[in-house]
């Protein structure tokens, strides 16, 4: 290389050796660079891997909870309209195969939502409400009623056992701690929130173009994901990602201050993506799909 470098500068009067050196150099880093993008790029390539689907079993499943003590699925079916308050309302228990315990386990909800654990309790939005169920004793224990509540949604509790609710209709967030319900965060940064993380010493919460970033003691808010389209369930997956769906269909995964990835699009289909669950010790995700009531089992995948 160095002597046909020295013969183009005889030649030529180091003008296309210059240029030719210059695109030499290039070339090699780039493909240099390539190789490397690509050999990264293979390693961390996000992906779904499809398990298994449920019967069409449930009625309007909205979400899915992992109870990790008791390696239990707990699935929320509105049965109805997600406004009305009818009674039929139900949770269902499943193994982490997916196979069906109790189908109807609790009763006389109306359309409950979204789900979370602490201790014994499973708590469950029910519209205007968060109710509280015992988990060894498979009833409701509580029913916490929350004035001029629109459309209580998602829940999400910290490590001390405070519980936050969005009321996706109102742009409020709720927190239930010592038994007192009330609002914990009014701003006009809330934009249809729906689904609730917490991570650390924030609350993440989608809404309707990006997931916000909420300190829990300040309560200073912050942009952690931009444009992400409308957002139901809210998930971490490790290494800084996460996991969001929309209810149409689709599912996502990004970066924090990183741009979203599509996973999977059953919108075509017409089969939805509501309130996700992800358990990250089995990467699996669990998709409860609405109108195809149904649960789908995903497996979280790195190509």
């Amino acid at each position: 290389m160095t002597t046909l470098k020295i013969v183009s500068v005889i030649l030529i009067n180091g003008i296309i050796a210059f240029n030719l050196n210059a695109c030499s150099e290039t070339n090699n880093q780039t493909n240099a660079g390539k190789t490397s993008s690509d050999v990264d790029s293979r390693k961390d390539v996000d992906t779904l891997r499809f398990i298994k689907e449920t019967p069409s079993v449930f009625k309007t499943p909205e979400s899915v909870k992992y109870d990790k003590t008791k390696d239990i699925l707990y699935v929320a079916n509105i049965n109805g309209k997600p406004t009305e308050k009818d009674g039929n309302g139900f949770i269902s228990k499943l193994n982490i195969e997916g196979q069906i315990i109790d189908l109807k386990w609790i009763t006389e909800l109306n359309a409950p939502k979204g789900m979370g654990i602490f201790d014994d309790k499973l708590y469950v939005t029910d519209i205007d409400e968060l109710v509280e169920i015992s988990i060894s004793e498979g009833k409701i224990t509580h029913r916490f009623s929350a004035k001029d509540a629109e459309f209580l949604n998602d829940i999400d509790i910290d490590k001390n056992g405070n519980i936050y609710v969005s009321d996706m209709f109102a742009g409020k967030i709720w927190m239930l701690k010592n038994n007192t319900f009330e609002i914990w965060l009014d701003s006009e940064e809330l934009i249809g929130p729906n689904g609730l993380f917490v991570k650390g010493e924030n609350l993440l919460i989608g809404t309707k173009t990006k997931i916000l970033s909420v300190n829990l003691k300040s309560k200073k808010i912050n942009n952690l994901i931009e444009n992400t389209g409308s957002i139901d369930g809210l998930e971490f997956s490790g290494d800084d990602k996460y996991l969001f769906s929309d209810w149409s269909g689709h599912v996502y995964i990004a970066k924090a201050g990183g741009e979203k990835k599509l996973l999977l699009n059953t919108s075509e289909k017409k089969i939805n993506a509501a309130d996700i669950e992800f358990i990250r010790d089995k990467q699996l995700l669990l998709i409860p799909t609405f109108y195809h009531h149904t649960v789908s089992f995903y497996k979280l995948v790195k190509l």
